[in-house]
């Protein structure tokens, strides 16, 4: 924690002290500051840092722009009170679940709808990527907006040095100060790169590889080969070793869950391997390439966007991914023609019965996909979640840019950053260890999103901008492989493993079915039914991390027990 004072502003700043950070160069800073309003905290907001301005009974609360630690609020006997901490508010203000978001918990609502930032607890307020709080006095804190995606017209030539430069800062103000740090190193482009890069640093550096089951994936070949050059040492780990943690008793659990199940339980289950696979090593951080595939590859609006982008020939290239693609014709121009807005889509999903899939080509280029529901889920769950979409149309939100990939690949970037934030809550008190991903750099976002469509869309070599990035030393031989990492395997492995436990969950009712929200015989019936890309299973084991975290409610952990060193609660 470091405080500074000017004549008009204190400001406190919370979190990590690698991110070259003193109370001098804070001092320096705050100096000629007069105004909560006019502070450029961004710099400083980054990884898990938040920052407390106060100034003439105004406070301004800020966590980093996609949330990998954020802030909440209630008001507790008539007082708002801001903590960086969910369950610290709900047990003060004796919180409930809230029904809606506690439903959309059960579907993937949270890829393409923004009601993954929701709190799961009722009467919670919650950040938005990009936005401070303004308390003043004992008014409501007002969320304001500090960030916007930038526009998308600048070319790849322009950005290369601005993304190398970016990755580099980012990575510097993360690992300066420590001695040993750890990356993920799959043989994927986002990680590879990552490491690459951060052996540019004078931080000594482990790679940790997750090996397949399949014995046709090649991502191992490309990981070895990354580690060897780069002289890195290199931790390989079964993913199968990863199993035992998602059907233990206490994974997905209050204690370790505070914000509720989430497409991020299974990542959160993971962290007690890691924390063991690394345990040797020494390190205190470790690095993942989380948002890599949204900010460099082609998202799935990205036609739609084509076609309005004014890039020359266009037109062209839209036909020639269309064949590579084997996209039908009508659907094609369908997709292409659509004019729907965003409260558009919005009132699709309120309406929507989720019972006929849409072809994945029209849904996906929408501002807002239909999210996917399990046929275990009942009328009333399919309410909420229709509630829930009414809701955010009927708020006045309109989506993060005026641009359809630009918003999509914000509303990703927000997902990977409360993912990165609830694998960091899932910790092991004292076992020194905490997780992070570069992309979601304020300074490498506005990079990447500056980026042309036209010269996004080209993906030749994939992830144009990355490939022109990478260091020198990294072959563009990564970026031309004809092969893809494979680890539908381990899904099903999963599944295996995750039977028995779906069957006592479930076989004589359950939390969720005494809520109304699904039909335990439905599950019952859907755990022995085949998914052909298994699907329907990673749908189940949202439910049962659902249903496990209801039943620990009645239990919950001590907070204390909990507590991390450097966690704040404040009020206004």
């Amino acid at each position: 924690m470091l405080s500074a004072r000017s004549r008009h502003l204190d400001v406190v700043v919370v979190g990590d002290d690698s991110h070259g950070l003193d109370e001098r160069s804070l001092s320096a800073w705050l100096a000629g500051s007069t105004s909560v309003d006019h502070l450029d905290a961004s710099r400083i907001t980054e990884g898990d840092v938040l920052l407390f301005a106060r100034s003439h009974g105004r406070m301004r609360s800020q966590a980093p722009v996609f949330l990998t630690r954020s802030l909440c609020w209630t008001t507790i006997d008539g007082v708002p009170v801001i903590s960086d901490e969910q369950l610290a508010l709900q047990r003060l203000a004796a919180l409930a679940p809230d029904p809606a978001v506690l439903a959309s918990r059960l579907t993937d609502a949270e890829i393409s709808l923004p009601v993954g930032l929701r709190s799961i607890w009722a009467g919670l307020h919650t950040l938005r990527p990009g936005e401070w709080l303004d308390s003043r006095e004992a008014s409501a804190p007002r969320a304001v907006r500090w960030w916007s995606p930038p526009a998308p017209d600048r070319s790849l030539a322009e950005l290369t040095p601005v993304l190398s430069e970016a990755v580099e800062a980012a990575l510097a103000s993360r690992t300066g100060g420590r001695r040993e740090v750890s990356a993920d190193l799959s043989g994927g482009l986002d990680s590879t790169t990552l490491n690459f890069f951060l052996a540019g640093s004078r931080t000594r550096h482990h790679s940790l590889f997750l090996s397949s089951q399949n014995v046709a994936n090649g991502d191992h070949v490309w990981a070895d080969r990354a580690a060897a050059e780069l002289g890195t040492h290199h931790v390989v780990v079964p993913y199968a070793s990863v199993l035992p943690r998602l059907i233990d008793a206490t994974t997905g659990t209050l204690g370790n869950t505070p914000e509720g199940p989430s497409i991020a339980s299974v990542s959160a289950a993971a962290v007690p391997m890691l924390e063991d696979a690394l345990a040797p090593t020494g390190s205190s951080l470790h690095l993942n390439g989380h948002a890599g595939d949204a900010l460099f590859g082609p998202v799935t609006t990205i036609l739609w966007s084509l076609l309005r982008s004014g890039d020359k020939g266009r037109v062209r290239q839209i036909r020639r991914q269309r064949l590579a693609n084997r996209y039908p014709l009508v659907g094609t121009l369908r997709m292409l023609a659509d004019r729907s807005t965003y409260a558009d889509d919005l009132t699709r999903v309120a309406h929507a019965d989720f019972a006929r899939a849409e072809p994945e080509l029209a849904d996906h280029s929408r501002w807002v996909a239909m999210p996917r529901v399990h046929p275990a889920l009942t009328d009333t769950a399919r309410e909420h979640v229709r509630e829930l979409a009414t809701r955010e149309r009927d708020e006045g939100r309109g989506p993060y840019s005026p641009d359809r990939t630009l918003h999509q690949i914000v509303q990703y970037l927000s997902v990977h950053g409360a993912d990165v934030r609830r694998v960091n809550q899932a910790r092991t008190p004292g076992a020194g260890l905490s997780f992070d991903s570069p992309y979601l750099d304020r300074r490498v976002v506005d990079a990447c999103l500056a980026l042309r469509i036209g010269d996004r869309a080209r993906q030749y070599p994939v992830k144009p901008l990355l490939a022109a990035a990478r260091p020198t030393r990294m072959s563009l031989d990564y970026f031309t492989r004809a092969d893809k990492g494979d680890y539908s395997a381990e899904v099903f492995a999963h599944h295996r493993a995750a039977t028995p436990l779906l069957r006592e969950l479930f076989a004589s009712g359950s939390v969720l079915e005494d809520l109304g929200l699904v039909s335990a015989g439905r599950i019952m019936q859907s755990i022995s039914e085949y998914s052909v890309d298994g699907a329907e299973y990673r749908d189940l084991d949202q439910i049962a991390f659902t249903e496990r975290w209801l039943r620990s409610l009645a239990d919950p952990q001590p907070l204390a027990a909990r507590t991390r060193e450097g966690e704040l609660t404040s009020s206004s």
